[in-house]
């Protein structure tokens, strides 16, 4: 796969990944996710939005580098594991099914403004053995806790 682009509405200012079919896919986010931008669990791994987006164009790519492009303003990277079945990435009332090959992954999130004002969310998945997480690039919304935190709860 070399990558796919397209457009969706934002709801509740955030996009997920997560594998396909999985029940409960969307995560409960606590005020220490907002502040890191983003709430993970095994599984499942949703991401913060620009606050003033109600659209935005995604993309989703497998590479082998892992890359942050200077006109970036958020970008953070966590451990993604790809089952057989693929992943869905998009908002809560709809997303895209994806098939990346299975395995595990670095998944590294970036945002950037288009020059039309959407904001473009990129996910890349780097092949990783050994991912860590980490907050690459800080936005003005984001205030990261030095310790970062990996585990939510589904929302219901």
């Amino acid at each position: 796969m070399s990558g796919i682009t397209f457009k969706s509405d934002i709801f509740y200012s955030q996009l997920a990944v997560f594998q396909y079919g999985l029940e409960n896919p969307f995560n409960d986010w606590n005020d220490t996710h907002v502040n890191q931008g983003f709430a993970w669990r095994e599984g499942p791994v949703s991401f913060g939005t620009l606050s003033n987006d109600e659209e935005c164009k995604i993309s989703v790519r497998v590479t082998d580098k892992k890359e942050v492009g200077t006109d970036v303003i958020r970008a953070i990277a966590v451990p993604f594991f790809i089952s057989k079945k693929g992943i869905e990435v998009g908002s809560i009332i709809e997303t895209k099914a994806i098939d990346i090959e299975e395995g595990m992954y670095e998944l590294l999130f970036a945002v950037k403004r288009l020059e039309n004002g959407l904001g473009h969310y990129s996910f890349s998945f780097i092949k990783n053995n050994n991912p860590t997480v980490n907050i690459i690039k800080v936005d003005e919304e984001l205030n990261p806790p030095s310790v970062l935190v990996m585990n939510t709860e589904p929302a219901i």
